[in-house]
């Protein structure tokens, strides 16, 4: 019995971090389909995250700093949620929390928390990331699990364009200094060579 606890540990977590993987968070979201479905005015969100120019960090930092980031994101994203959300790292820089018993509102307080934390503690971090989130909502942005992350991973890729988009017009706007830079994801940091 303890093998194969320990074999199901090992399939449903992520080695580098040690979060949940996406097995385990769509076999998580089937259950709170299951038990969101038989109570009344029953609600849960789950929050996407992608790590902003992820290819970057590898290529510019090392492949053992970008595992250091993806690390330094679990770690984050567990240190700032409740204490009942799961944390899922879902692919190579993709990451979901998943919100049981929040409403919109519930999930929109909690994404507004991490993007004020993590532009906290972006300004004291060794390797600034930048997080793109999206998040959906049962019922109302979808009524199945594939709905659900469809749903927060168009409001992510939004929120990745819109940040984009904001950032191309602050670079344009600045196109007079002399010093080349180069961001990955927080403050500037100078070219080198």
């Amino acid at each position: 019995v303890s093998v194969l606890r320990k074999y199901r540990s090992l399939a449903f977590r992520d080695p580098l971090t040690g979060l949940g993987n996406r097995r385990y968070l769509e076999q998580r979201l089937h259950e709170e389909i299951d038990r969101a479905g038989r109570r009344e005015d029953c609600h849960f969100s789950i929050v996407v995250v992608d790590v902003d120019d992820f290819k970057q960090i590898n290529d510019v930092h090392g492949h053992a700093q970008g595992d250091r980031s993806l690390c330094w994101v679990a770690r984050f994203l567990e240190d700032n949620v409740r204490e009942h959300d799961i944390c899922c790292r879902t692919g190579g820089d993709e990451f979901a929390v998943l919100l049981p018993d929040a409403d919109e509102e519930g999930c929109t307080m909690l994404v507004e928390r991490l993007r004020e934390k993590l532009d906290l503690s972006i300004h004291s971090s060794q390797w600034p990331v930048r997080l793109s989130l999206g998040a959906a909502t049962w019922p109302a942005d979808g009524a199945s699990v594939e709905t659900l992350l469809e749903q927060a991973d168009l409001a992510m890729y939004q929120d990745k364009g819109s940040r984009k988009s904001r950032a191309e017009m602050h670079v344009a706007s600045n196109r007079s200094r002399a010093e080349p830079t180069l961001s990955w994801g927080g403050p500037e940091i100078a070219k080198t060579g």
